[in-house]
């Protein structure tokens, strides 16, 4: 996933899923707060529970069927 892609779920709540550090998919429903650099560990998903790194986000969709991401 891109940083541009991913910025355009900030102020979400989405279901989000990502690689863990075994390899496995972990999916969680998170408030997607922002998109930044975090040094030594590059662009992560900065959400209510945790960060996250973009290179492991397997999807990103809306928690709600209303909440349609931004257009970017």
């Amino acid at each position: 996933m891109s940083f541009h892609e991913a910025r355009q779920y900030v102020g979400l709540e989405c279901m989000v899923a990502w690689r863990d550090r075994r390899g496995e998919v972990q999916e969680r429903k998170l408030f997607i707060v922002d998109v930044s650099f975090v040094p030594l560990y590059g662009i992560c998903l900065i959400t209510d529970y945790m960060e996250i790194r973009l290179d492991r986000v397997v999807s990103i969709r809306p928690a709600e069927e209303g909440a349609l991401p931004a257009a970017a």
